[in-house]
């Protein structure tokens, strides 16, 4: 039992090796050079050795024949890492190699007055290149100024990309547009390499456990054959994403409606009397759309200046009367007085006759 566990582990700790050794190499693209590749398919060498001689040593002999056949860490697969014409940059995608991986994601945001219109041309251009929207997401009714606007995401072939670009551009106006591309091919032959790894780590575990004869053996390995099982479901998820992303570039379009598109302006040096003239014309469109906007206003305001007309109408003449009030309270005031000094006047006059009469 002992020398069974010795042999399960020494089996599962150099797979082990050679599974982090040789497939553990993701670096940025470029990097590398001629000697690291060597020095990396010399330390698989190493680990694939190891593995001979761990199975070689305890009797295992047919355990190390499955390592022999293991491509990770081959000629091809350094040739992708090392081959110049990889790089992206500056390369059409017609010159780069057959097995070049890139992801091509382009953003782009639009306007149009006729908004049925360049839906289903979009629509319609889409269903013709083979592709189809992932998703959508639209707000607005059109009616009673209030404008539409949508934003698909759309997934078409990598080589349709620049069709359906070019497509939404000649029926809306862009106002903006950007566009990313990730190679992912050393990416993609990693997690391929990490699988065939498994895979003969798996074989192997198999043919161990098939001559396993004590329980602790059997629990060890089917533990680590479980764990090994779940890493390759992993892995070949993950490369049939990369394989979906790439074969299927997207497009994430934003589409607005608008009651006037804006202007496109070539952009060209002016001379000074065109300067001028452009200036003067800039003023009297200023003065022309602010005048309209004036009398937009205004007569949008008419139903309120009416009632504020009303109401000034209503306080101007209590205003008056209360005022001509006043004055007939004040007259009245000045009326009284006045007769009060005539008749105190005609009282002293008449007492001032009757002295005079007393005297004679």
């Amino acid at each position: 039992m002992k020398r069974f566990t010795k042999i399960a582990a020494g089996l599962t700790a150099a797979a082990l090796m050679l599974s982090v050794t040789a497939c553990s190499r993701s670096v940025s693209k470029g990097t590398k050079n001629e000697d690291t590749s060597t020095h990396e398919y010399a330390t698989y060498e190493t680990a694939a050795m190891a593995v001979e001689n761990a199975a070689g040593d305890y009797g295992f002999e047919e355990a190390a024949d499955y390592y022999e056949d293991y491509e990770c860490g081959t000629d091809d697969y350094r040739s992708v890492q090392m081959d110049p014409s990889s790089e992206i940059s500056g390369t059409s995608q017609s010159q780069l190699p057959a097995n070049t991986m890139l992801i091509r994601r382009v953003t782009m945001n639009v306007e149009t007055t006729d908004y049925n219109n360049v839906t289903n041309t979009v629509s319609a251009k889409v269903s013709e290149l083979g592709g189809y929207i992932e998703s959508s997401n639209a707000s607005g009714t059109g009616n009673n100024g209030n404008l539409r606007n949508i934003t698909y995401v759309i997934r078409v072939p990598i080589d349709k990309l620049d069709s359906l670009v070019n497509s939404v551009g000649s029926c809306c106006t862009v106002l903006s547009s950007s566009e990313n591309t990730e190679d992912v091919t050393l990416q993609y032959s990693d997690i391929q390499a990490r699988i065939r790894s498994l895979r003969v780590e798996q074989e192997t575990l198999m043919n161990l456990l098939a001559q396993a004869d004590s329980l602790e053996a059997v629990i060890t390995l089917q533990n680590r054959l479980t764990e090994v099982r779940y890493e390759i479901e992993s892995n070949e998820s993950r490369a049939r994403v990369l394989e979906n992303q790439s074969a299927y570039s997207t497009l994430t379009l934003s589409v607005r409606e608008v009651l006037e598109e804006t202007e496109q302006i070539e952009t060209k040096k002016l001379s000074f009397g065109e300067e001028i003239i452009e200036g003067l014309k800039e003023s009297l469109g200023d003065i022309k759309d602010d005048a309209k906007d004036f009398v937009i206003g205004f007569v949008s305001a008419l139903p309120y200046l009416l009632i504020l007309a009303v109401i000034g109408l209503i306080i101007f003449f209590i205003i008056k009367a209360i005022i001509k009030s006043a004055k007939k309270k004040k007259a009245k005031k000045a009326l009284a007085r006045q007769q009060k000094a005539e008749v105190a006047k005609a009282t002293t006059e008449a007492d001032a006759d009757k002295k005079e009469e007393t005297k004679e």
